[in-house]
């Protein structure tokens, strides 16, 4: 819901899109910044904990927002700044949530947890920009804004009572810096975790950027208002929570390196197509297929890059996974260079086109990884680095 609010909020200023790509950038910058951090915060912190200091925090920056600067008008850079400050609060919050998710089970079932947990947010996703959509129109954005603080202040009161033993209590603290380089160091060490953050920051940038155009391409070319552009995210959501029930469904034996390959160059295709659609009800439905690919990638991603490295490093795991998605600002601001120059279609057309070109050589430089050939003297290799982080 916030989202959605923001990305309309943000086209309403009268910059176009190139608003909608600082806004998008602004949230993805702090993933840049913080990515390490957060994620090495994470396996020393008490992460239930960690939760609820980020749910009343986005309580008071939503509710704030919502209620004090909207009703006057709203510019560009109060976006941007509102993005950012968002932003900073949601990059502590992944690494710490999916870690917890691997506390509550063993690790043969991580991949379902993982899924399960991402379904529950791909529903609330579908649920809170078609909302989104529709609050606009009746109670205004600022009202959005509102319903956005009172669903943190729920977060807050349920993982309140959340109590889980954790996998990295008992283990001897290391002091802070020298966990952040051993975070660092994963990527040199371990060298499926280095092909996984390749393959996430290329998808980042030229994938994920899909969002800076949606919104011109719903006013511009699907004439929708913001009731369409809710649609049209829900759409994204509902194929995102499709993608993860199957991942739950889907048998622990079945290797999930194959399956990131495939939805890398899916979710490139899907963009080249969404690019020639000019009916609402046709782009809704390529939307689905859009982000059943996108969710696709993004669980696979986080729980392939967990499953590398040893339990006591899944936050910091987690935190490289953030860091790549702080490539975002990049890929958002191309985007909107681009949507301003050629306009929406043509810059979903050519982002759509070298994503497909960089799955596909990813698929061709690391195939014995993403085809699961990776040999059992590889992965001892790789475990034994982990360790030696």
């Amino acid at each position: 819901m916030e989202r959605t609010t923001t990305a309309w909020l943000a086209l309403q200023t009268g910059e176009g899109a190139l608003a909608v790509g600082l806004v998008f950038a602004a949230r993805s910058l702090p993933s840049l910044l913080l990515g390490l951090a957060s994620g090495t915060i994470a396996d020393r912190a008490d992460r239930p904990r960690q939760l609820l200091a980020v749910a009343a925090g986005a309580l008071l920056l939503a509710a704030g927002f919502g209620l004090l600067i909207i009703p006057s008008g709203v510019h560009a850079w109060q976006l941007a700044a509102f993005a950012f400050a968002s932003g900073c609060l949601q990059v502590f919050d992944t690494p710490a949530r999916q870690a917890l998710v691997l506390d509550t089970v063993p690790r043969d079932l991580a991949p379902r947890a993982l899924a399960l947990n991402a379904l529950g947010g791909r529903f609330s996703a579908a649920l809170g920009a078609f909302g989104a959509g529709v609050l606009i129109l009746s109670v205004g954005a600022a009202g959005c804004f509102v319903v956005v603080a009172v669903g943190y202040g729920l977060m807050g009161l349920w993982v309140a009572g959340l109590h889980v033993t954790q996998a990295h209590r008992g283990v001897v603290a290391v002091p802070f810096i020298r966990a952040l380089k051993d975070a660092a160091r994963l990527i040199v060490d371990i060298p499926v975790v280095a092909t996984l953050i390749t393959a996430g920051i290329a998808c980042e940038m030229l994938g994920f950027s899909y969002g800076t155009a949606l919104p011109v391409f719903a006013q511009d070319v699907l004439a929708a208002g913001p009731e369409g552009l809710g649609a049209l995210n829900a759409a994204v959501a509902i194929g995102g929570a499709l993608a993860v029930v199957m991942l739950s469904l889907l048998p622990v034996r079945v290797r999930r390196e194959p399956l990131l390959g495939a939805v890398f160059i899916g979710f490139g295709l899907s963009i080249i197509v969404f690019a020639a659609t000019r009916d609402i009800a046709v782009a809704a439905l390529v939307l689905v297929v859009l982000g059943f690919c996108a969710a696709s990638f993004d669980v696979l991603l986080q729980m392939l890059i967990q499953m590398a490295v040893p339990d006591k490093q899944r936050g910091r795991a987690v935190g490289l996974w953030v860091l790549g998605v702080g490539s975002g600002p990049v890929g958002h601001l191309e985007m909107g260079w681009l949507v301003g120059a050629l306009g929406a279609p043509i810059a979903l057309l050519i982002n759509g086109m070298l994503t497909v070109t960089v799955a596909t050589t990813l698929l061709v430089r690391a195939r014995a990884y993403i085809l699961g050939k990776t040999s059992q003297k590889g992965e001892r290799v790789n475990a034994e680095a982990g360790r030696r982080g």
